[in-house]
């Protein structure tokens, strides 16, 4: 069983308050994009051919792409980092990405919302210095069922130790030393991503459910095959500026994946 059974809580944080504080923040889903390519070549597609998730907090972003394949959804591609709004403009910087070739780019983004759509344009600039370049990138706002806007896990969180104990009863431990794992969650939704060495590990998201201090967890896109998940109950205890948080998953052959991981609020 890969490691990334082990990142199944997904509760990150900052004050529930913040989510008030700018119109961009929150779980966006892809409507429509047209541009044009860093090759030159002009693009453009919607739902029918693409699914890409974004969620935004106050200090990160993070998204996920999957192919529309007939009835199948195929991982794409994966990018989170750190976001910086000014103004009408809104940049981000990648930190952790699936494809090696948008790793260290520049952004130059302008935003707009209108209802419920947001509306990105501006240039992405790769390392190589090619540019693509993005006339328009519309989406619209998730909603659930059910929102938590006072959960004090809403924003952004870095994991510091991760301690498992995978189906066949092995123990095993991992820390921020050679795992860079960040987690956001938003009052409806949460995103996950993970590198080890340096190198993309696995990004996953969906909606979840509360009660009191317990969580429940649905998957609703991920970079691996989604029969590979469990049904999944989180515990969590806040200490200062950490979160740790105990949890089980149940996958479909009956065996469990047990786990505590401790967190970090990324200031």
């Amino acid at each position: 069983m890969k490691k990334f059974s082990a990142f199944l809580i997904l509760l990150i944080g900052t004050c529930a308050f913040s989510y008030a504080q700018h119109p961009l923040v929150g779980t966006w889903e892809m409507v429509s994009i047209k541009g044009i390519d860093a090759n030159g070549e002009k693009f453009s597609s919607d739902t029918s051919a693409i699914r890409e998730i974004k969620i935004i907090t106050p200090t990160h972003y993070m998204l996920i792409a999957q192919d529309v394949e007939g009835d199948s959804l195929v991982f794409n591609r994966c990018y989170a980092g750190t976001v910086k709004f000014d103004g009408d403009t809104y940049n981000e910087n990648p930190m952790i990405s699936s494809s090696t070739i948008f790793d260290n780019v520049k952004t130059d983004f302008k935003w707009k919302v209108s209802g419920d759509r947001f509306i990105q344009s501006g240039t992405l600039t790769r390392p190589d210095g090619k540019k693509v370049v993005l006339h328009e990138l519309v989406f619209r706002r998730v909603k659930s069922a059910q929102s938590y806007p006072k959960n004090p896990s809403n924003g952004t969180w870095q994991l510091l130790t991760s301690k498992y104990t995978t189906p066949d009863g092995a123990n095993h431990s991992e820390t921020n030393e050679t795992v860079t794992s960040l987690q956001l969650i938003t009052p409806t939704h949460w995103m996950y991503v993970s590198s080890k060495n340096k190198k993309f590990e696995h990004a996953m998201g969906g909606v979840y459910s509360t009660k009191g201090d317990r969580y429940f967890l649905t998957l609703d896109v991920a970079s691996f095959p989604k029969n590979l998940w469990g049904k999944t109950e989180t515990t969590q205890k806040l200490e200062g500026d950490k979160l740790r948080v105990n949890g089980v998953s149940v996958f479909p052959d009956g065996k469990k994946f047990t786990w505590e991981d401790y967190f970090e609020k990324v200031k």
